[in-house]
């Protein structure tokens, strides 16, 4: 079967409807925007009719007053910044704070402020010590004036009290004792010295005097006391003292060289054999002959020969003693003779 015609539906109508229905939406669009601007234009009228806030006066130079905010249509107003309150201030307002900020943080570390007065109080605690000690150094009180000596014996004190005259009135604070010391152990017989302050105006100086050990005696008969080292004494020194004859021989034809010699020998001679030497003789620099004594109360002679090798020569002369013969030659240490 043939269908049946359906009859078209009336698009053409609606269509025709609904757009005579949109102009009348664009006609009242018009309408509401012609009513805001209206209403817009009334706000400015009332804030003019409203009294202004009062201004605060500013300190920087004047400016000229902001211009009014113009209508905006479609855009949120931005707040406007307070009247009446310059860049300035608001600037000056944040240096202040820092500075208050600062004064805190200085406040809040009072070790500064302990530590400039420790250091301050040590200037002045200096300084008065210096002021103090300067007016010692010049104080009459404190010059020097009384001299004591003890320790001495053959050595007079009247040489020592000489050798001390030009330190009277110099200031006891300012002595210089090492000085001192060795100014006197130049005197003959001293051995050692050692220097006191002795307040206020005082100096103690104690001696310790050489020991006399052997009369030197030279190819023109004259004789000298001498200590362990070779050094010259006061001819007091042999005064009471047990002294081992040095003797240079009458034929030396450099005398001066064998009383060297032979205080040089006797300054280096090992100690173990020190004790058991009677006498020694030379009659040149390189012929130097002593006399030891035995503990069985013989007698050997040691041929020395110079100065030199002191320290290998009485090694050799300690291990040679108990071997039979009556002269040890040393003069040549490497190659050493009984005989």
């Amino acid at each position: 079967m043939a269908r049946r015609p359906t009859a078209p539906r009336p698009a053409s109508t609606t269509r025709r409807a609904t757009q005579s229905e949109k102009p009348d939406k664009r006609a009242e669009k018009p309408a509401e925007r012609t009513e805001k601007p209206a209403k817009r234009a009334e706000e400015p009228a009332k804030r003019a009719k409203e009294p202004a806030p009062p201004v605060a006066p500013s300190q920087g130079p004047e400016k000229s007053a902001p211009r009014s905010a113009a209508p905006t249509y479609g855009r949120r107003a931005e707040p406007q910044a307070e009247l009446g309150t310059p860049r300035e201030e608001r600037g000056g307002e944040r240096v202040v704070q820092a500075a208050d900020r600062f004064r805190g943080l200085v406040a809040g570390r009072p070790w500064r402020r302990r530590r400039r007065a420790i250091i301050t109080g040590a200037v002045i605690t200096a300084l008065l010590l210096l002021a103090a000690l300067s007016a010692a150094i010049w104080l009459p009180a404190l010059r020097l004036q009384q001299v004591t000596v003890s320790g001495l014996g053959y050595v007079q004190e009247q040489t020592v009290r000489e050798q001390l005259d030009g330190r009277l009135g110099d200031s006891v604070l300012l002595l210089p004792t090492e000085a001192i010391s060795e100014d006197v152990t130049t005197i003959p017989g001293v051995h050692s010295a050692q220097v006191e302050r002795r307040w206020p105006d005082g100096m103690h100086v104690t001696v310790v005097e050489a020991e006399p050990v052997a009369q030197l005696t030279r190819a023109d008969g004259t004789a000298a006391v001498v200590d362990a080292s070779g050094a010259e004494l006061p001819p007091e020194a042999a005064e009471g003292a047990t002294l081992v004859p040095l003797t240079v021989a009458p034929t030396s034809q450099d005398p001066e060289g064998a009383a060297e010699a032979l205080t040089e020998v006797l300054a280096e001679l090992p100690d173990p054999l020190r004790p058991a030497l009677q006498g020694m003789t030379a009659s040149s620099p390189s012929d130097v002959t002593f006399t030891l004594a035995l503990e069985d109360g013989g007698t050997k002679t040691v041929v020395w020969g110079d100065s030199r090798d002191a320290e290998l020569k009485g090694e050799v002369v300690q291990a040679l003693l108990p071997e039979p013969g009556s002269v040890i030659d040393v003069s040549s240490p490497v190659a050493p003779v009984t005989r």
